[in-house]
């Protein structure tokens, strides 16, 4: 049967399409992929992401569910839209334990990918630290639902192509899970085998092939872009030539402050990666506290201008820390996945504290007899969990990666430095 192809109008650009197609299908024919989740070509649509979204002669409507028609106006990479799909994201990752620099699958991760595409910097909302089962018994393919976003993929999947049902949804809300049919209802009791495509087709890292993580390198994942080139430091005011009776004074530098808290202080080492381009950044401004100064207390030169946090909160010194920055700088800039989300870290918040130190200190292997677990008063009180820094104080930027890359860190300061809301290019965003 002979097709007839016509258009569409996908945001004031004619998008051809042919009989029987989606609007799904017919963007990603096209190489304008509307964003999505849940839909994949050979399988049934779900519209269950609701990312896909767009707006269809003023109607929002499901791309992967809606039929193209010629004549139709449709709108999708809009402000309102875009912003509504961060949000949705922005839900998606604190809703699960989404840990970017421990996870075999970034840089060819999806859920990754359109977050990088959508401008997501940070969380927004309450981190869930959800506690969810990792399945390791199937000796091909891992289970570690702490990923699994219930895009459906897998169930959809094992049931129209692979004739298997293996998997399924149970339960409601935020009980919501994937079920194995299997008698143990474990992995490895089921009929699933590496190459069924219920096996290959997370979107995210809750499915993996085993013994293949890390494997393709930073620069040639899927989702890396190259960086680009970023702007000069700015200049300092020309300072007027001083009058015999009346000198003016010099003007005062922007000052800046930075520090480490829970983390590993890498976020610090990608700030000296910026290495010659840091001559250029002392003519600009003064250092208050900082590891790179000798000055304890932050304000001790006055109030500071620009506040670099790098770190989460592990205990009651970070969040006195976290406080003083914010009392004494006028804008904090969360830097690192630590700061951002909790980072690795966070990943202890599973565990009960109590449970943490006993296994550290008093049954872990290599204790010398006699161990204790420290009790000095001047040791700072260990939070029930990590946390990142916005859910204690209000942060005005955030950085992510895990460092940041010293090109997104200079992009950053000299945005702010030339009094301009930071614009981080896609290539100069990293997760981990």
């Amino acid at each position: 049967m002979t097709t007839i192809s016509r258009s569409v109008l996908l945001d004031g650009v004619e998008l051809p399409y042919e009989d029987g197609d989606t609007l799904m299908q017919a963007s990603v024919r096209a190489g304008r992929a509307i964003p999505h989740l849940c839909w994949h070509e050979g399988l049934g649509a779900h519209a269950s992401c609701r990312l896909c979204v767009v707006r269809v002669d003023g109607r929002m409507n499901a791309a992967c569910a809606t039929r193209a028609a010629a004549g139709q106006v449709v709108e999708s990479e809009v402000p309102d839209l875009q912003a509504r799909r961060r949000s949705m994201l922005q839900m998606l990752f604190v809703e699960g334990n989404h840990f970017c620099p421990s996870c075999e699958r970034s840089g060819s991760c999806h859920l990754q990918g359109t977050a990088y595409d959508a401008g997501m910097l940070g969380p927004h909302w309450e981190e869930f630290y959800p506690s969810r089962e990792v399945d390791a018994s199937h000796p091909e393919v891992l289970l570690d639902r702490n990923r699994c976003i219930l895009c459906g993929l897998c169930v959809r999947a094992s049931h129209e192509v692979d004739g298997k049902g293996v998997f399924e949804i149970g339960g409601h809300g935020i009980g919501a899970h994937l079920v194995v049919n299997s008698p143990d209802g474990l992995l490895g009791g089921s009929t699933l085998r590496r190459d069924d495509l219920a096996a290959r087709i997370c979107p995210v890292g809750a499915l993996m092939p085993k013994r293949v993580g890390f494997s393709i390198p930073i620069g040639q994942r899927p989702h890396d872009v190259a960086p680009e080139a970023v702007a000069p430091p700015p200049q300092p005011a020309p300072v007027p030539a001083a009058l015999p009776d009346a000198p003016p004074p010099p003007p005062r530098k922007p000052r800046i402050a930075t520090v480490s808290l829970a983390g590993c202080f890498g976020c610090h080492m990608s700030l000296l990666d910026i290495d010659e381009r840091l001559l250029a950044l002392v003519d600009v401004i003064e250092l208050d506290r900082s590891p790179l100064t000798d000055l304890k207390q932050v304000g001790d030169l006055g109030d500071c201008d620009i506040g670099l946090i790098e770190g989460g909160l592990c205990n009651s010194e970070n969040v006195e820390v976290l406080r003083e920055f914010r009392a004494r700088c006028k804008v904090l800039v969360a830097v690192g996945a630590c700061a951002v989300n909790g980072g690795l870290p966070a990943q202890r918040n599973a565990l009960d504290v109590q449970d943490v130190l006993r296994s550290v200190y008093l049954t872990g292997p290599g204790l010398s007899p006699g161990a204790r677990i420290p009790d000095d008063p001047e040791l700072p009180l260990l939070l029930a969990q990590v946390r990142p820094l916005h859910e204690v104080v209000r942060i005005d930027h955030v950085l992510p990666g895990c460092p940041p890359t010293a090109d997104a860190i200079w992009a950053l300061l000299t945005a702010l430095l030339d009094g301009r809301p930071p614009q981080l290019a896609r290539a100069e965003l990293r997760y981990d």
